[in-house]
């Protein structure tokens, strides 16, 4: 099996993509995706269980997060997430839903021992809503949601965390930057 040139470990390259909604993370994830020949999942469901169903982010990380960590790790596959774990200890706390510290401790010792990267896309300024959920993330409710983006990186998680400015929406400029960032990380 031939190694990506950019992989963290000889077996294995994890990253996740993170941030306020409406920062282009699908984009630049499923553009890195291409460029290092890795797969891309972004978990098609979310959307739903964020508008009707207040249980689906916590059954996730206590059921389904530790499946697919152990498919990882017996797998050594590579892969590209589209929001994980740091979504679910962000987002309860924004919304003040139940969640299970535990539980996200334990996810991130995991992806820690995997070498996972965390990408946190951001901008400068939110200023305009979600245009899918607009009563519920405003612009306002994207700068606390980015807080806690930095609440995370600072006194949570044991992973290696980049935060990407997308103010300029330069595609090239910003998967160039998670390159040089997974070079010097890695």
């Amino acid at each position: 099996m031939k190694f990506n040139k950019y992989a963290q470990s000889v077996n294995q390259t994890v990253i996740i993509f993170e941030g306020p909604d409406q920062c282009g993370k699908t984009e630049i994830g499923n553009k890195l995706s291409k460029i290092l020949n890795i797969p891309y999942f972004k978990n098609d469901s979310e959307r739903q269980g964020f508008k009707d169903d207040k249980d689906y982010f916590i059954n996730m990380l206590k059921y389904s997060d530790p499946f697919f960590l152990s498919y990882l790790r017996q797998s050594k596959s590579n892969v590209i997430l589209d929001r994980s774990f740091p979504s679910e200890y962000v987002y309860s706390k924004a919304f003040g839903r139940e969640t299970d510290t535990e539980a996200l401790k334990w996810v991130d010792e995991q992806y820690s021992k995997l070498n996972a990267l965390i990408i946190v896309c951001y901008r400068t300024k939110y200023t305009m809503d979600d245009d899918l959920c607009p009563e519920r993330l405003n612009a306002k409710k994207l700068e606390e949601i980015d807080s806690l983006y930095r609440e995370f990186s600072n006194t949570f998680t044991k992973c290696k965390v980049m935060f990407l400015n997308v103010d300029d929406e330069n595609i090239t400029r910003e998967v160039s930057d998670i390159i040089k960032f997974m070079k010097e990380k890695c």
